[in-house]
């Protein structure tokens, strides 16, 4: 199933902003697979405890490698973004920056952790050993127009930080250009649901993904697929507001996919429905709402 070839870029090929008038750097066919080099957020700035989160050129962090031109490709489809594998390099860091995080009165230093990666495990401390589950924090497609910028989760993907996003997952994005203009970066080995203090375990990683055309699904906002799991996410203004956008898109797809009324399915999510932060730190906080498979006979 979606046989292709394989094809690799170089994290020299990356952009900072998602664009409809960013050149692509490959074009592939629909159902090919990516090799995707990935350099960390900050944009391989930080290599020691010495170098610290501050004077960050905010216009050249958070780097996606990319973009993929996906021939096949139009408005109003939807992108199958099969991640295969994330392989990440033998050192990332972790920080706290200035005015930035959750909690963010209260740690206003700058403070840098140098985290080793061995043997699965990401080396927190002497007293702390973490294994690693990595995933790809950005996941983007252009927008139908203007420029913006890779931090903020919007409805063509972009930072959505979820964990969800590892090796197994399919993301689901709407297409709003030709060609998609896929990209992919921010890698995290690890990272615990609401990313806190504003980063994770920020690692340079190789992301293998299968990209493939749906021309049948239509969604507004990305949606995740595992083999237990469908989730909607989505963002908002506050988490409240966030939370209730994927819920309506969960009762919606419910009603779509399996036939249930929307009171049942209502109902059926506030008896099976997980809601999970995935982020509270990237302006617009993030959620899934997240509803095991197993539940529905065929």
């Amino acid at each position: 199933m979606f046989k292709g070839k394989t094809h690799h870029i170089s994290m020299k090929d990356v952009v900072f902003k998602t664009d409809p008038t960013n050149k692509p750097v490959l074009t592939i066919e629909s159902g090919d697979t990516v090799i995707f080099e990935c350099r960390d957020a900050f944009n391989q700035v930080i290599k020691k405890p010495e170098d610290l989160p501050i004077d960050f050129d905010m216009e050249t962090i958070n780097p996606a490698t990319g973009p993929v031109f996906i021939e096949g490709a139009e408005p109003g489809d939807t992108l199958e973004v099969h991640i295969l594998d994330v392989d990440v390099a033998e050192q990332g860091s972790c920080c706290i920056i200035p005015d930035f995080g959750y909690l963010a009165s209260e740690f206003p230093e700058p403070w840098t952790r140098i985290i080793p990666i061995k043997e699965g495990h990401a080396i927190f401390s002497d007293k702390v050993k973490i294994p690693i589950d990595p995933f790809p924090g950005t996941i983007i497609v252009a927008p139908a127009e203007g420029s913006h910028g890779t931090l903020i989760p919007k409805e063509y993907g972009g930072n959505m930080d979820s964990r969800a996003c590892t090796a197994g997952t399919t993301v689901y994005l709407p297409v709003f250009v030709d060609g998609a203009l896929f990209g992919v970066g921010d890698v995290h080995a690890v990272q615990g649901d609401g990313e806190v203090c504003g980063t994770a375990v920020e690692i340079d990683a190789n992301v293998t993904i299968k990209l493939v055309v749906n021309k049948q699904k239509k969604i507004e906002r990305p949606q995740y697929e595992t083999e237990k799991y469908f989730m909607t996410t989505a963002w908002g203004e506050t988490t409240d507001d966030a939370c209730k956008i994927a819920l309506r898109d969960m009762v919606n797809w419910i009603v779509q996919e399996k036939g249930l009324t929307r009171e049942e399915a209502y109902a059926l999510c506030s008896c099976v429905v997980d809601m999970r932060i995935s982020q509270l730190v990237d302006i617009t906080p993030g959620v899934r709402a997240v509803i095991p498979k197993l539940i529905f006979v065929d």
